[in-house]
């Protein structure tokens, strides 16, 4: 798991996901678990965008382990 940088392009981070093979999450500290390749979980990861605390709290899990390296310029390692 590893967190997104605060710099990001959304679109094109989404945009991205769509070149993964496997499933993309983004986890809350709360629980919650989005989909990213669904669009209903995608406009609610929009709104979580404009929240800070989420966004800095929150976490992406690739499915496969050959999916983060599609995604390394949108993540970093953090305290797991």
């Amino acid at each position: 798991m590893k967190h997104l940088r605060t710099d990001i392009e959304i679109t094109k981070f989404l945009m991205q996901i769509k070149k993964c093979h496997g499933e993309v999450y983004y986890e809350t500290i709360e629980g919650d678990v989005l989909n990213l390749s669904s669009a209903l979980s995608q406009y609610v990861f929009c709104s979580i965008a404009r929240q800070p605390h989420y966004w800095n709290t929150g976490v992406v899990r690739c499915e496969l382990d050959e999916d983060y390296a599609l995604l390394t310029e949108y993540l970093y390692e953090g305290d797991e």
